[in-house]
């Protein structure tokens, strides 16, 4: 019986397999090597998109911790020490399945990365299983299943201005995917050292094409919250309006305290719209904001009237010039507030401010683990670490799918 060719093979057969199944399978023979490792890149993209058709999706989490120096460990009580002054550190990416019960493994370790300061320090994000580690000084991005990471060029942009605040930062990123070229692109925006509507600035770089960081033709309209990581949507990027930056002159404006809520920029043509919220958003409630896709919709949560209740408000239409239309969908029975990170198929998986993660089906809600009391395994030297809350400031958590995609 003839044997099959490798282009069949590829295309009909390991398309369709799991990531980690075929980063085992590239040892067979160096054709299906090449195949899988990206020679051909549309190989990968070809698996990312059976990897969305699946109904069932190999969804997981990864957790972050973030360990605070040993300054600060040593007496946490100490309040004398100023809160710019605290560094925090993450050991690595931590993969976490319900299946695991109560271990995460260790899938991508981030030691050597410098600590960050805890009031400066940048949210992570995820795009078609590529991981997004922004830093005031330095950003990066990575593909914890196949091991690669990317540094990105130096930009004089991410020096603060002189006026900056002690402490505080001047800049937020983004990190998602063109959907008309399929080319990955991070944005940083930033404040320059003028003030006013010409103090404000963005600049892109794009995977594959620059080899620097530049500037986009339009500046942003409005000032964005410092540190707060865009959440990519459909194609766009979407950052929250701070309406109280210290950075910003807001004399220009006739009336600043009604301000928009949202800027979108899409990251086709890299333009920017200004986006309104739901009802009840009004200017002082960016500090609670948390985008997440909730199946296929922009959902955002909300405190309900009693404080007993979080509203799930939710809109899928976005993309025009109309104002998005926001629709309460969900009411959760959970009396905290809480960060909204992925969706489980009828599930909805969030994170409350005490480390615990929480999950809720259509019988209720239910805690599924709790981060400082995990054990947090290093397969690559065999031990198992725990996070408490004397070392942990926070965690970060993020919904992750493994793919071959290149960076």
């Amino acid at each position: 019986m003839p044997c099959m060719p490798h282009e069949l093979i590829a295309w009909k057969i390991l398309v369709r397999l799991p990531t980690k199944s075929l980063l085992r399978l590239r040892c067979v023979c160096k054709a299906w090597r090449d195949i899988i490792s990206g020679a051909d890149p549309s190989f990968s993209q070809a698996h990312l998109y059976h990897l969305h058709q699946q109904v069932k999706k190999p969804y997981s989490l990864l957790i972050a911790p973030r360990i605070k120096s040993q300054s600060d460990m040593e007496d946490p009580r100490d309040t004398r020490r100023p809160w710019a002054d605290m560094k925090v550190t993450s050991p690595g990416l931590y993969l976490w399945e319900e299946s695991q019960n109560d271990i995460a493994t260790l899938l991508f370790d981030i030691s050597s990365f410098p600590a960050e300061g805890a009031a400066t320090r940048h949210g992570l994000a995820h795009c078609d299983g590529l991981v997004f580690l922004p830093a005031e000084d330095t950003v990066r991005v990575l593909n914890p299943a196949t091991r690669q990471i990317r540094v990105l060029p130096w930009s004089p942009n991410s020096v603060a201005p002189r006026r900056c605040p002690q402490g505080e930062g001047h800049q937020a990123f983004g990190f998602g995917r063109d959907h008309r070229s399929n080319a990955y692109k991070v944005a940083r925006f930033f404040h320059r050292e003028t003030r006013g509507m010409h103090g404000l600035g963005m600049e892109v770089f794009t995977f594959g094409k620059d080899q620097c960081w530049r500037e986009t033709a339009v500046q942003p309209p409005y000032p964005f919250v410092a540190g707060l990581t865009a959440t990519f949507f459909k194609g766009s990027l979407i950052w929250t309006i701070d309406h109280y930056s210290p950075m910003y002159d807001y004399s220009h404006l006739d009336d600043a305290a009604n301000m928009p809520c949202f800027v979108r920029f899409n990251l086709e043509d890299e333009s920017f719209s200004v986006m309104t919220g739901p009802p009840w958003y009004e200017g002082a409630d960016y500090l609670d904001t948390n985008f997440a896709e909730v199946n296929g919709k922009l959902a955002m949560p909300h405190p309900g009237p009693n404080s007993e209740l979080v509203e799930i408000w939710m809109c899928d239409d976005v993309e025009g010039d109309n104002p998005p239309r926001w629709h309460q969908r969900h009411v959760l029975d959970y009396p905290f507030s809480m960060r909204l990170i992925a969706t489980f198929g009828d599930e909805i998986v969030y994170q409350d401010t005490v480390d615990y993660l929480w999950r809720r089906t259509r019988k209720g809600e239910k805690a599924i683990a709790r981060m400082n009391v995990l054990r947090y395994y290093n397969p690559d030297i065999g031990t198992l670490a725990e996070y408490s809350w004397r070392t942990v400031k926070s965690f970060d958590v993020i919904f992750y799918v493994p793919t071959l995609v290149r960076i």
